[in-house]
């Protein structure tokens, strides 16, 4: 009866830990697959707003032209979670020479250029939005060729989306 006293430490050892690791590195990919989710649902949205408001949108007398500060403000409110102040984003136009880059999406809040410019803010222009955003874990420290002393590994989490002007 005496020989099995330390059998128990041993079991946990060889069970407990790795089902602990297990555990957090589950909880780790789920936090990822959501910031990844979340940012393009953001870029996806953002730009079906700017879509919709082109050229022609302003022919009935309508002033509903958008803004860079608008785009941006636009895509922080769907970005739930995601901190403006670490958000690279880049509104490409039909042009590239028209393309405009946030790095970071906060330094365009209160940008008051209309985006798309003429001419391409026409009807079946083509526009984009690619964005970045920073995903840090502490699991990368447990990755193979990683130093034993860095804890915090960042990675860039990428999202684009392009459509075509439709008014």
């Amino acid at each position: 009866m005496r020989r099995k006293k330390g059998a128990v430490t041993v079991e946990f050892a060889m069970v407990g830990i790795p089902l602990i690791f297990a555990m957090i590195s589950i909880v780790e990919m789920a936090r990822g697959v959501w910031t990844y989710y979340n940012q393009a649902y953001a870029v996806n949205g953002t730009l079906r707003y700017v879509v919709v408001h082109g050229a022609d949108c302003t022919t009935s007398g309508n002033s509903c032209t958008v803004t860079i500060g608008n785009i941006a403000t636009q895509l922080a409110t769907l970005g739930i979670g995601l901190a403006p102040t670490s958000w690279d984003v880049k509104f490409i136009s039909a042009t590239s020479s028209n393309s405009v880059t946030c790095n970071p999406l906060s330094s365009c809040l209160s940008n008051t250029t209309v985006w798309p410019p003429s001419p391409d803010n026409k009807v079946g222009s083509r526009v984009g939005i690619s964005a970045t955003y920073p995903f840090s874990t502490s699991l990368a420290m447990f990755w193979p060729g990683a130093s034993p002393t860095h804890f915090n590994g960042a990675f860039s989490l990428p999202a684009y989306s392009q459509q075509l002007m439709q008014f």
